[in-house]
């Protein structure tokens, strides 16, 4: 069998970038992949049609975020919509609902999306289905009564990891504890299901194979596949002396993240002209943030063209987090050339020692220690940007695509 005979359905419901780089890899080597997505903005059709009919600004900002729902790399006419969940669940996130109304919001689009891919795929039959996780079981299993391989794209640890995790949380950092709300039960049992029952199932990192082998998946068809960054937007850029030691954080500010621990080590840190800035939402009650007041500089929001120059204001990236699949911005970062301190459950491809540190979770001694370090030894800082550049240079999206469909020219059986 050649790629393009091998035809492939993708199906994610809402908005993932992760997915429409799989789709662009699978597309751009050859493979007959087509995408099954909510919203996908193409620039034609009956979309733009219909934003094209709103007031100016109005359809400025609504393009915005619906152009964020692209890719260059995915072939238009290989995209095919199943809107009304996504757009109802969108509809909801304008009532202000609660943490776990909106996970209940969430659950109910992707029963509804996995459903009706379901159906797709019993009606084409294609070689090969890939579904993520929480969306996948019913795509999963149609795939498997036609005779396809059902992949399962697993981007987190493993449900069940997270809620224990979670549990532990919620008692020993309560003020935090409502930045970690739980899902339905039904979606637990999903994703237990959907791990259990793939055929293969694609992880990003060692972080999330163990979380899932410790809950019965067999690791011999799980294959670790770290995820990529785009070297050229993100790159060292001369660092202006302003006399700040200054660490980086770019995320949601949530007790998943261990945004506590990190607030923490600096406020007990004593490194002088430390500036802990952290960019992203903050999750939950302001109030539990408030005894670190003067401790950070808080960023609610970058726009996404800016982002990688904040990268280049920084010496030092922290990300302490407690249940990840493989942290993104721990990529931009080791391509901004910045030494990493983070856990082993942030899923990065950081070496301990080489591209920065790897510190236990919920360990705010270490997270210190290795801050000091860092401050104090220049020229480990200096040798560890570079280590951080050439690692990442090891992890572009090409680098992701090539590893991508050389294993599933295996799994397939595809010849030369």
């Amino acid at each position: 069998m050649k790629r393009e005979d091998a035809t492939g359905l993708i199906g994610h419901p809402g908005s993932n970038h992760l997915a429409y780089q799989l789709v662009a890899a699978l597309q751009a080597q050859g493979y007959d992949a087509r995408f099954e997505t909510g919203i996908f903005w193409t620039g034609k059709g009956l979309l733009p049609k219909l934003t094209g009919m709103l007031p100016g600004p109005i359809r400025a900002k609504i393009e915005r975020e619906l152009k964020r729902r692209s890719h260059p790399g995915v072939d238009a006419s290989r995209v095919d919509f199943l809107p009304v969940p996504e757009m109802i669940y969108l509809a909801s996130t304008r009532l202000k609902l609660s943490a776990e109304r909106q996970l209940e919001a969430i659950a109910w689009r992707n029963e509804v999306f996995d459903a009706q891919f379901a159906e797709r795929v019993r009606q084409e039959r294609p070689r090969f289905v890939v579904g993520h996780d929480s969306s996948a079981l019913k795509a999963q299993r149609a795939a498997q009564s036609v005779g396809s391989l059902a992949i399962l794209n697993q981007v987190i640890g493993h449900i069940e990891a997270g809620l224990a995790m979670f549990a532990e949380e919620a008692k020993a950092a309560p003020e935090f504890a409502e930045t970690l709300p739980l899902p339905p039960k039904r979606v637990i049992e999903i994703c237990r299901t959907e791990a259990i029952e793939a055929d293969r199932v694609i992880v990003p990192s060692d972080y999330v194979r163990d979380t899932l082998t410790a809950r019965g998946v067999d690791a011999s068809r799980i294959f670790v596949l770290p995820y990529g960054v785009d070297t050229n937007r993100f790159r060292p850029a001369p660092r202006v002396a302003d006399g700040k030691f200054r660490v980086l954080f770019v995320g949601g500010l949530s007790q998943r993240k261990g945004i506590k621990y990190l607030l923490e080590a600096a406020k007990r840190a004593d490194i002088p002209g430390l500036e802990l800035v952290c960019v992203g939402k903050l999750a939950g009650d302001p109030s539990a943030f408030a005894p670190y007041v003067g401790v950070f500089r808080h960023v609610p929001h970058v726009p996404f063209h800016e982002v990688h120059t904040l990268f280049q204001t920084a010496d030092v990236f922290a990300y302490p987090s407690l249940h990840e699949g493989s942290a993104f911005a721990s990529y931009e970062a080791l391509a901004s050339g910045l030494p990493v301190v983070c856990t082993p459950n942030t899923g990065s491809v950081v070496r301990d020692g080489i591209e920065g540190f790897l510190v236990p979770v919920r360990d705010v001694d270490a997270i210190v220690e290795r801050l000091r370090t860092l401050h104090r030894d220049p020229d480990l800082r200096a040798r560890m940007a570079v280590a951080a550049r050439a690692r990442a240079e090891e992890f572009t999206w090409k680098h992701y695509g090539a590893r991508l469909t050389g294993w599933l020219d295996t799994q397939l059986e595809i010849s030369a």
